[in-house]
């Protein structure tokens, strides 16, 4: 069943005060106050955008609903009916045509087979870390040599990837800053080819390289910009696989 967030902001600012690209939270299994908390938190650690967790950000804002899996389906994992509301919420959030990605912890195996949308396994992150790095990497899709990031509010950048159906891993590199280490690593851990990567943090011509390297000229949605959405030096990427019934669900 759905956490019991009520609709009402955390962020104080007005939406039509700002040019911020705006992020809505939902919480699936997670306490209300966590969820509010984490949008707290998020204001503050990432100002370029406005997170809202209670309030209904305005019909452009991308929303995240993060997922618990386990609490979800219960220890035995056998309750596979609370389940069903993060599906039927990225269901409707696809059929409205809004922008919507599920961040999970736990088995995605657990989770109903028939579901659509982008689902990204957060296993052992905390939800703060696994929820920038998931939007520095799509923020790179909105990125433009001679504007930045200005196209970024209202993420239409971003609605191509979400209507496609894939399990997603988030991939990032602060020390090293290596793009062709980090795709050795997201290769040898993978079971099947990747569908769409969106990489924050790297020059295009390394992008271009590395992808032909890997093997991964052919892939069907790519992003890449070379400063990440907070400018600091680091590498975030997102990594979406194409699934289809319980065999591929249970891989990731």
């Amino acid at each position: 069943m759905e956490s019991f967030v009520s609709h009402t902001s955390t962020n104080h600012q007005s939406i039509q005060r700002t040019n911020k690209a705006s992020v809505q939270l939902e919480g699936w299994g997670m306490p209300a106050d966590e969820v509010i908390a984490l949008a707290a938190t998020l204001n503050r650690q990432v100002p370029a955008l406005d997170w809202f967790a209670e309030e209904r950000a305005d019909r452009e804002a991308l929303t995240l609903h993060l997922v618990d899996i386990a609490a979800l389906a219960g220890e035995s994992g056998h309750a596979v009916w609370n389940t069903f509301g993060p599906v039927e919420a990225m269901r409707q959030a696809r059929e409205a045509g809004q922008p919507a990605l599920a961040v999970c912890r736990g088995k995605f195996s657990e989770l109903p087979v028939d579901r659509l949308g982008v689902w990204v396994a957060a296993a052992g992150f905390a939800w703060e870390t696994k929820t920038q790095a998931v939007i520095r990497a799509l923020a790179a899709m909105a990125w433009q040599p001679q504007r930045g990031y200005q196209d970024l509010p209202g993420w239409q950048a971003v609605q191509p990837l979400t209507q496609r159906n894939l399990l997603a891993i988030t991939a990032s590199d602060d020390d090293k800053v290596d793009f062709p280490a980090l795709m050795r690593q997201v290769s040898e851990a993978s079971f099947m080819h990747p569908a769409a990567l969106s990489v924050a943090g790297v020059p295009t011509a390394t992008f271009e390289r590395t992808l032909v390297e890997a093997g991964m000229q052919d892939l069907h949605e790519t992003a890449v910009a070379p400063m990440t959405l907070d400018g600091v030096l680091r590498i975030d990427a997102l990594v979406g696989f194409p699934w289809q019934g319980t065999n591929q669900s249970a891989a990731v």
